[in-house]
Formats: structure tokens, sequence, C-alpha cells
């Protein structure tokens, strides 16, 4: 891949340059360029025809450049879905997906992303930054406010803005009325492409002590199921439609949850798109947020009352001697969440997005997305900089053992000086000598031996696709997360909506059914 002519936006917090957008008053100061007519050739979604500029005239226009690995672009989607519910057919939103990851430009995976995030607004894949240059887009996100004639009237980047939208598009609605148009845009969701499955995106997975249950994160039904270790489900807490609500197993309601970690009685749920931690109890099912208020929040410090902040995309969990530490992927640090003082807050990173070793205050991480305890050290798979991290937590210091920086990707094997990674969500150690990692971007299993200091593909085969059988000729689709369960390892094929089954001894890869 050549080298990126842009940045990528590295801000924790809701940063963000306002760039033509107002004059004194707030008004707007002065005449502005056009708006820049889609390029021909390129792929949509969500629509069942390219649109043109012809197709937005008359409308309040937001044009979104975002990358789908981002967790600043995750953010921002929630404030475009309060958009369209206020204004409706008045606006129009158009993402402008500009991939960083090679894998990213696959429009067949875009599709399930799209439908995987709640996306029904139309979509455009830019594979090749066209568009990104022709209006100078330097950073993830990106959006660019247009007038219903068409004109630019500014930009903004990062997240947060929401308040700022609504401001100037008020200002447009009201000053441009005689220009405006509601009529309906050729909206044709992707998510009505896709057959129903039992899982739907599953995220992560999780084997309790006991080894006897397994839970499953069924993010994009917004659920968990809870099955034996044979795969026969046991309970499914929450439902289908997503919502923010405790209570027992039927009523409870989450967000695209995705890290789990088990107690003895109970299991903890990173409930992802609700920026909380829940607990459900295993005997009665009832779900009670433990920490977290629901709110997307900017918090740095230690010490807080666990359900007085709000936590910013908790993605992955892991539970060691009461203590639950949490890769807090949204603020590019590892949270703890103390559980016999009920308080949580910063545990590791700066805050800044990127990729520094040293004490637990100095280090700093890239969207963590993936933790493994194993005896006094916890791993985290880190995913912006496709990197695996380790934390001594007897001398609290922050090592990198494979990765270098957040434009340094691959798909290479060998020493870990020389390996790639691309977009790492999920790790899973048996001992620490080796672990195993969901290289997610590149489709595959590997496995890093910190002995040898090597890192070799063990399942998958570099493409997107759907197989079993000899482990790397099996094809997988963006496996988000991985247990052990015995001696195998249970693997959460997300883009195929079904768990697989790695036998290290056999080499082989199979489904491991889930069943009613």
């Amino acid at each position: 891949m050549s080298k990126p002519v842009f940045k990528h936006f590295i801000n924790f917090f809701a940063l963000f340059f306002l760039v033509l957008l107002l004059g004194n008053g707030n008004a707007i100061a002065r005449p502005h360029p056009k708006a820049i007519e889609f390029p021909e050739g390129l792929p949509w979604v969500n629509v069942s025809r390219p649109l043109t500029l012809k197709d937005l005239k008359g409308k309040v226009v937001i044009l979104d450049f975002w990358t789908y690995g981002c967790i600043n672009c995750i953010h921002v989607l929630e404030d475009f879905r309060r958009l369209e519910k206020k204004y409706g057919n008045k606006i129009a939103i158009i993402g402008i997906h500009t991939p960083k990851f090679d894998n990213e430009k696959n429009i067949e995976t875009l599709r399930r992303i799209v439908v995987r995030y709640g996306i029904e607004h139309p979509v455009i894949n830019d594979v090749d930054s066209i568009m990104a240059r022709q209006y100078g887009m330097r950073a993830w996100p990106t959006q660019f406010l247009i007038d219903p004639q068409g004109k630019i009237l500014g930009r903004v980047v990062g997240e947060g803005n929401y308040e700022l939208f609504v401001e100037n598009i008020d200002k447009l609605l009201k000053e441009q009325a005689a220009d405006l148009s509601d009529h309906r845009l050729p909206i044709l969701l992707a998510k009505k492409s896709f057959a129903n499955s039992l899982l739907a995106a599953p995220g992560k997975i999780a084997v309790s002590p006991d080894q006897k249950m397994v839970a499953i994160s069924d993010t994009l039904h917004h659920r968990i199921i809870i099955t034996n270790n044979r795969g026969k489900i046991i309970k499914y807490i929450g439902g289908k439609q997503s919502g923010y609500r405790d209570g027992d197993s039927k009523q409870a309601r989450f967000l695209s949850p995705q890290g789990l970690a088990f107690t003895r009685k109970g299991l903890y749920v990173a409930d992802t798109g609700n920026h909380t931690i829940r607990y459900i109890d295993l005997k009665t099912g009832n779900v009670k947020t433990v920490a977290g208020n629901g709110k997307n929040e900017v918090h740095r410090g230690k010490g807080y009352k666990a359900t007085s902040i709000g936590l910013r995309s908790p993605w992955a969990l892991a539970l060691k001697d009461k203590q639950l530490y949490i890769a807090m992927a949204g603020i590019h640090q590892i949270w703890k969440f103390d559980i016999e003082k009920n308080t949580i807050g910063r545990w590791a990173g700066s805050g800044a997005e990127s990729i520094d070793d040293g004490d637990l205050n100095q280090a700093a991480f890239s969207q963590p997305s993936g933790l493994s305890l194993m005896d006094n050290i916890l791993f985290v798979a880190d995913a912006e900089d496709s990197a695996v991290r380790m934390i001594d937590l007897d001398k609290k210091r922050v090592k990198t053992l494979l990765g270098s920086g957040l434009f340094d990707f691959g798909d290479k094997d060998g020493k870990f000086s020389q390996a790639r990674l691309q977009h790492v969500l999920g790790i899973t150690a048996k001992d620490t000598d080796k672990i195993y990692i969901a290289d997610t971007y590149n489709h595959k299993i590997k496995r890093l031996d910190l002995n040898t200091k090597t890192v070799v593909s063990v399942a998958g085969t570099g493409k997107p696709g759907k197989g079993k059988g000899k482990a790397t000729k099996a094809a997988l689709n963006e496996p988000g997360g991985l247990v052990f369960l015995g001696n195998k390892i249970l693997i959460a094929d997300t883009n195929n909506n079904r768990i697989m089954q790695y036998d290290p001894a056999r080499k082989t890869l199979n489904e491991w059914i889930v069943r009613k």
C-alpha cells in the first residue's frame, strides 16, 4: 500500500476546526465554492442507484468522511442518528467511506459494516481517496456542511459537534426555506439483503472458569447468548431490538455489546454502544448496570463512583482478583473497575493515540480492542496501530511485542521486528509463552511465540471467505474475538455470523455449532 497522503485523527477528545463556516454573529460571511459531483464508477451502499448532486438539491447536506475501523468515526454516527431523527428528509447525510486499511476497501465487507453499525444513510466507498483529495480531507472523521443550493459552507474535524450542526442547520432551514425540498432519496437499505441467522456479527466470546459455559456477544442482535460447552443454548439475555434497559433476561436491552468476562456466578458485559458495563446474574438472568451512566463522555482521572460518569466505547474485558480491566477503545486507554470499592477510572495510557511504551502514565495505546490475562501479564490487542502489547501488573509497565505505528500494517509473518498485522481485535493466552490473536483485517488467526519472538499464521487464507477443514486453507471473514475452551480455540467469525473452533493439534478449523 502506498503511503497515505493524510494523517489519522489522533485526538481522543472532541476537537474540531471551523473552516469558512461562520462569520461574525454566526452569519455566513461570503460566497463559497460549490460541492463537487460524485465520481462515476464508485460503489454505493444503501441506495438503489448512485446519487448525483441533483438528487441533493434543496436539502442541507453533510458529507461525512470516515473509515469503519476508526472509533471516532463510530462515535459520530450516534450524532447522525439524532440529526436524522430530528430533521428527517430536510437533510441528507452522505457517508464518504475513505479506507485506511487495505481490507476496508472491500465493498461486500463495507455492506456488512453498514448493517452492523445501523447506518441508514447513503454511503459511497471512496476506495482510492478520490473525493478525499478533491475536498482536501486530512483526518478521520471530517464533515463538510453544504447548503440547499450546493454551496460548501465549512468543515469540522473530529467528534462532539452535534450542537454545532443543529445551530447551523436550523439557521439554513430558516434562511433558505424557499429553496428547500423534502423529497425522498432512492434509499435501499443494505440490511434488507441479509438473511436472518441465529447469530449476527458475533464480536466476542468467553468461557466460564469451570469450562462448562460459553458466552457469545451476538452484537448485531444486541444480545448475549449463553450456551453449554457443546454449543447448546441455555439462555438468551436481551432481545434483537437495541436499547438500554436493566431487568430480567427478556426485558433487558443492550446496544452492540462486545467484551465478556465470567465470574463464578455472573458475567460482565462491555455494552459498547451504551458506553456501560453491565452485569448478568447467571442464576436469575437479571441484568444490572454496574459502571457508566449511558453517556459517551471523556474522563481522565481515577476513583470515580462507577455509575456516576460516562464511559467511552468499552470494547473488551479481563477479570482478576475483583479488578475488571477494560479496553476503553474510545479514549485509547485501559481502565480498571474495582468491584469491591465500586470505583472506576483510568489505569494505563495517557489518552494520546499512539504506540508508546513505559510506565502506566507514559504509555499510549491506539484503540485497544482485545484483552487476555495470564498470570500477572495483561495482553492487549491494540487495533489501530495493528499491534500486540503487554502490561506487567507487578512492574506496572507497558511493552510492545509487535507493531510500530498507526500506518505500519500488512500481513507478514516472521520475527516480531519485521512482522506486520492489520487491525487486531482479539487475543487469548494459554500461557505466557504463546498467545493467539485475531488478525482481523487479514482474516487470520496467528500465534505469537514470546520465546523465539516470532509470529506465524495458523488459520485463515488472508482473504475474506467462508471455509472449513485444513486451517490455513479455510477462509474466515474478520474474526473479532477468540478464547480457549480446553485445548481448542473458539473464534467469533464476525462477518460470517458463526463461531469456529481451531484445533492446534490437528491444525483444523471447523464450525462450532450453536444450536437451540
